[in-house]
């Protein structure tokens, strides 16, 4: 379907045509047809076509794409697509080429299996997890230099996240730092959590002084989504919150109950793609002391 005037298709689903006059090309990696100015388009009545002229011109648009067990002996010299479902082992930070094309390297684990996979375009823009189980689709096998093999996105890939596990858990954090663009709690098991620095607006240093807190989170393999503080815990140091500490509302696709005054809630940006909360998860607003952003 081509586009005219940046907004009327040029043709419509379900319609039949006859066209003169164009050019069919694999510039961008499909055959694609090629209206000019001496293209001639007639619209008519619905036109006769064969089973194998409508599967033909299906598979054009989306080709085969065969399930992959991972265990197959020639998967990267085969000349079709490829589909593989397995679990996220590692996710690489999406990078941008020269031509500003973002890629998403990753590992997927199918079966005994271990595959290094480069997304493209938008389905590099998709947030993936370790440990997440997904489906991906309509990959190239590319045999590297080295003689090992990886997989390439091709034009009509997917991602498809089958399963996604998050976990609720109450932790004590006793140690905060800073590194590109998070804020990593330090809990009294000594685990690491990455928390977006969206959560917290103030300074880090503030933050310092309020520890040890107490705070109920969700988190994806550690990867934080939902964070409320619970209570503080009283030291001989500890001191109260300052007025520089914002707290942001939860989003409108939450049910929201208003908390007792005592609780500080502070939640992920809407720039991250997350699940929503269970129903019986009750997501509580920051007392009215704190400076709460209104996201509405």
């Amino acid at each position: 379907m081509s586009i005219k005037n940046g907004s009327d298709p040029e043709f419509e689903e379900g319609a039949s045509y006859v066209i003169k006059n164009f050019t069919i090309s694999k510039r961008y990696g499909r055959p694609c047809i090629f209206v000019n100015r001496d293209t001639r388009k007639f619209k008519t009545s619905p036109l006769a076509i064969t089973e194998e002229a409508e599967k033909t011109a299906k598979e054009a648009l989306c080709p085969p794409s065969p399930s992959a067990t991972g265990e197959e002996e020639h998967i990267f010299s085969s000349t079709g697509y490829w589909s593989l479902q397995g679990t996220v082992e590692k996710v690489q930070v999406a990078r941008m080429t020269r031509g500003n094309i973002p890629i998403l390297d990753l590992r997927l684990r199918c079966g005994t299996k271990l595959y290094n996979i480069s997304l493209w375009r938008e389905e590099a823009l998709v947030e993936l997890y370790v440990s997440d189980k997904v489906e991906v689709t309509h990959l190239k096998g590319n045999i590297q230099p080295n003689g090992g093999g990886k997989f390439d996105s091709s034009n009509y890939m997917t991602v498809k996240i089958v399963e996604r596990q998050i976990v609720d858990a109450v932790l004590t954090m006793i140690g905060v730092s800073e590194e590109d663009n998070m804020i990593i709690l330090l809990d009294s098991e000594m685990e690491d959590y990455a928390v977006p620095s969206h959560f917290y607006k103030g300074n880090i240093n503030d933050l310092v002084q309020q520890l040890p807190i107490s705070v109920k989170v969700q988190h994806i393999n550690n990867h934080v989504l939902l964070l409320q503080q619970l209570k503080e815990v009283q030291t001989a140091d500890a001191i109260e919150s300052p007025e520089s500490l914002d707290v942001k509302e939860a989003p409108e696709s939450l049910d929201v109950m208003e908390a007792p005054e005592s609780l500080d809630v502070m939640e992920a940006p809407e720039s991250l793609d997350v699940m929503e909360a269970p129903e019986s998860l009750d997501v509580m607003e920051a007392p009215e002391s704190l400076g709460v952003e209104n996201t509405e």
